[in-house]
């Protein structure tokens, strides 16, 4: 899940990994860092997950070294668009998000569906969590059925706001687990916090 504000983005991820009711793991890493530009958040089945990071990470390098410069997000996306449709008959079970800088410095993301079908989003989640977090984003931050109006937001505040929101929606899905890491992506870098929601 990833989130947009006035100059930061903030990507979440759940540290669970889990079959039904069982948790195989507590500390699955799911957003990885392609390039000096480019972070990929993915959700559905490890296995196809962690294949198409491996893909999509060598073929951002081979573009880079190609053009003796760093990817952009834009560039990045069609990149990805093509590796997941070359797939579409047998397609990786993966939904996607990433998030960078153009040439510009502007940071935009990105939402995939399987078959690489693609769409520029301000606030996005995907995921187990998805039914419970994607109206109150709506509602908080793109402000859909609202009137619209200019809100600053600050990434303190915000970071509070994502944390209370996973710790609501993995009280009603234990799917989610009991960790999240947190991305946040500025101009100057990228921050990253570890947080547990709870500890029972």
């Amino acid at each position: 899940m990833w989130k947009r504000f006035s100059v930061f983005r903030v990507f979440i991820s759940k540290t669970s990994s889990n079959i039904d009711l069982s948790i195989e793991s507590r500390n699955t890493i799911r957003i990885l860092k392609i390039s000096h530009n480019i972070l990929l958040y993915t959700s559905g089945m490890r296995a196809d997950m962690l294949i198409l990071q491996e893909e999509y990470k060598k073929a951002v390098n081979i573009w880079e070294t190609e053009n003796q410069k760093h990817i952009s997000i834009t560039n990045g996306a069609y990149l990805l668009s093509s590796i997941l449709y070359s797939r579409r008959f047998f397609p990786y079970y993966t939904f996607n998000i990433i998030t960078g800088k153009d040439f510009k410095g502007a940071t935009k993301s990105f939402s995939f569906d399987a078959i690489g079908s693609f769409e520029s989003c301000s606030a996005t989640s995907s995921g187990s969590g998805q039914h419970f977090i994607q109206p109150i984003l709506d509602g908080q931050l793109q402000l859909i059925s609202q009137e619209k109006k200019r809100v600053k937001h600050e990434i303190l505040k915000n970071l509070i706001m994502v944390k209370f929101l996973f710790l609501k929606a993995s009280k009603r899905n234990i799917e989610i687990g009991d960790g999240i890491q947190i991305f946040v992506f500025t101009k100057k870098g990228i921050l990253v916090e570890n947080s547990i929601l709870r500890c029972d």
